[in-house]
């Protein structure tokens, strides 16, 4: 059982797809995984669902609170908690241990070396960098150094305004965005319109450049997947 989408995404990749009794309600990649029973947010997860449905092993998140993982293993199911992703790199390691756990490390090996050279494919090599302002969600939610929103925004030849800041997410003030003036903003599933009526919004060079890239694939920039390359392409 997975707990988050991007596990399950790994665990189809794998070919284990097929293993899978229940899944979050958040995990809709690849199609097939949304036709698995669901068993609540992976912040909430529905205890006796997942127990009713008798997995062998559940697949949870370190950074999340650990009490739905205690609870899961007092009634004596076995529970692996992934580590944050927090670099492009770290999902090597997932996959590793995923599939290490599914009893596929040779699958495993072949799915991150296929991965790395899908993201040296996709990485940008020109000379020219561009400063980036990466908003995760409404609030002034941005991606800081310990995200991999950042690393990814890295490949694709962008630097993070904010990528000097030690924690993944936190919320900036827009007064603090206006004085970076980003030449590309990236809000994946924001609004361009509401960006651009900000004050002092038509001042920056992204908004006069017209590269303020908004609704875009939400779940493909907020998760840090085997189908991750496709977002430093795009």
């Amino acid at each position: 059982m997975s707990l988050l989408p991007s596990y399950t995404e790994t665990i189809f990749e794998l070919g284990a797809g097929d293993r899978l009794v229940g899944v979050s309600n958040f995990c809709n990649r690849p199609a097939a995984a949304a036709a698995l029973p669901k068993v609540g947010d992976y912040f909430s997860p529905d205890i006796e669902r997942i127990y009713a449905l008798k997995p062998d092993i559940v697949f949870d998140g370190q950074w999340k609170n650990s009490a739905a993982s205690e609870r899961l293993s007092a009634l004596g199911l076995k529970v692996v908690r992934i580590p944050e992703e927090r670099r492009v790199d770290d999902l090597y390691r997932t996959v590793r241990l995923i599939a290490a756990e599914l009893g596929l490390a040779a699958e495993g090996g072949k799915l991150n070396a296929r991965l790395k050279k899908d993201f040296a494919a996709a990485s940008y090599r020109g000379k020219r960098r561009l400063r980036a302002y990466i908003e995760v969600d409404a609030g002034g939610w941005s991606a800081g150094k310990e995200s991999f929103m950042s690393s990814l925004a890295d490949l694709a030849g962008a630097d993070n305004i904010f990528g000097r800041e030690k924690a993944g997410y936190f919320q900036a003030s827009w007064e603090t965005v206006v004085k970076a003036d980003p030449e590309v903003i990236i809000c994946p599933g924001g609004d361009a319109a509401e960006i651009k009526s900000r004050p002092m919004a038509d001042r920056l060079k992204a908004v006069r450049s017209g590269a303020v890239l908004c609704g875009l694939d939400r779940d493909l920039f907020a998760r840090l997947t085997p189908s991750s390359p496709s977002a430093v392409k795009a």
